[in-house]
């Protein structure tokens, strides 16, 4: 049931983006939205599958709020995801696990079990890992296009290198296969600072 479950959300979500005016969300896009759920797979070795395929579905919803605005997505989210579970009968448990994975995504927050490190670790690392200066350009104009955040070379390049100072990863997966590429792109990032 769950993985019919997972490719409904999956056609579902396709839809809302489809549906949306998505010409600014350069990054936060449907393309991303795919790469993040890669990766959930890629770092969720030894998962039962009910567990991979709850994660999976709250990686297919973690990002549809931005389709109706910037702030607070991840809190629309999860209101567009506990709404879709309900209407398709999921008990509370499940949907309560999928609220808190998607919760998890938010910059802020600390992931707290498993799951939740596995979905902050493939989100961030979409992020900061292979495309990363691609990715940055992409999150840059959306930001001038929904958020009307203008920022000078200098600075943008000043912004992502302190960002890439902080990104934590939380699962071993991540640790071993991120890690090392975040490391030589935060030393490529200082260059463009010096």
């Amino acid at each position: 049931m769950l993985k019919a479950l997972e490719q409904e959300v999956q056609q579902h979500v396709k839809q809302l983006f489809e549906q949306t005016d998505t010409s600014n969300l350069c990054y936060h896009n449907y393309a991303h939205t795919i790469e993040v759920v890669q990766r959930i797979e890629a770092l969720s070795a030894g998962l039962e599958t009910s567990d991979l395929l709850l994660l999976k579905i709250a990686g297919w919803f973690h990002d549809v709020g931005y389709l109706y605005g910037y702030d607070e997505h991840e809190d629309r989210g999860m209101v567009i995801a506990i709404d879709y579970l309900q209407n398709k009968s999921v008990n509370s448990a499940a949907i309560n696990l999928v609220k808190a994975c998607i919760e998890a995504t938010k910059m802020s927050l600390t992931p707290r079990n498993q799951l939740e490190k596995i979905i902050k670790d493939a989100d961030i690392g979409y992020g900061v890992t292979e495309r990363f200066f691609q990715t940055g350009t992409l999150l840059r104009q959306e930001w001038e296009a929904c958020l009307a955040l203008f920022y000078s070379n200098k600075e943008w390049e000043l912004l992502q290198y302190n960002f890439l100072q902080h990104v934590q990863f939380y699962t071993d997966v991540a640790k071993k296969e991120y890690e090392p590429i975040l490391q030589k792109n935060i030393i490529q990032q200082k260059k463009f600072i010096l």
